[in-house]
């Protein structure tokens, strides 16, 4: 089977996108805005709250783009993969 540079490879450069997004959301301190799952009326009154507090903060819209991005790009990669790295 050909094997493939790993510069080449979907998943790793989903790997290292979300990374980038990980690392973003370390060094510019953005705040964890998160829904829980099933939440009630509290948690969402709470989720909304912390996305106006964030006031469109670019590093918050960046970093989770980025790492939603990477993540689907690593995902999409491994599931279409043909060939192994080398």
């Amino acid at each position: 089977m050909k094997t493939k540079p790993w510069y080449q490879s979907k998943t790793i450069w989903g790997i290292l996108i979300a990374a980038v997004g990980y690392v973003l959301s370390e060094v510019l301190k953005v705040p964890d805005v998160q829904l829980p799952p099933n939440a009630d009326f509290e948690q969402l009154k709470a989720y909304t709250d912390a996305v106006k507090a964030a006031q469109g903060d670019v590093a918050v819209i960046v970093s989770q783009v980025v790492s939603a991005v990477g993540t689907v790009l690593a995902i999409y990669g491994r599931v279409k993969a043909e060939s192994p790295i080398s």
